[in-house]
């Protein structure tokens, strides 16, 4: 009887190592599933940081790109205004303001003949694609 207490002592023993074993190996796992669940929330919070800067750069060059072209198209449009002032003043010797355009951009105007684009011209050039259709577009009301 001693025996048969013994070899149930033995085996309620080993049942009761054995489930401390998978309860630790089950908790080890779940600790590191715990880890790697705020890694990766920290990393996302990290990326949502990176790319809120990111937008607010972008944003800030957006705003600084478009005063600057607004600043440029102020300085054309003056430019040409004081063109035409002294084109209209010359006109009756020469053609006034559509010779000066021509012979200012005359690149422009030879290339856009040659059936380049406006981004090619602006690439070849090593313009901007708008400087270059403005150039155009004020040519092309000049003409009319």
């Amino acid at each position: 009887m001693q025996e048969y207490l013994n070899v149930a002592t033995l085996i309620v023993n080993f049942i009761a190592v054995l489930y401390l074993v998978i309860k630790s190996s089950f908790r080890k796992k779940w600790d590191y599933q715990q880890e790697l669940s705020l890694k990766m929330v920290s990393n996302q919070e990290k990326l949502m940081r990176q790319l809120t800067d990111i937008k607010i750069t972008i944003e800030h060059h957006h705003m600084m790109t478009q005063r600057e072209n607004e600043q440029w198209k102020v300085e054309m449009v003056q430019a040409l205004n004081a063109v035409k002032i002294e084109s209209d003043s010359n006109s009756k010797a020469n053609n006034g303001h559509q010779l000066f355009l021509n012979d200012r951009y005359k690149e422009v105007f030879d290339l856009k003949a040659k059936g380049l684009s406006v981004e090619e011209i602006a690439k070849q050039l090593g313009k901007g694609n708008g400087e270059v259709a403005f150039i155009l577009q004020l040519a092309e009301q000049a003409r009319t």
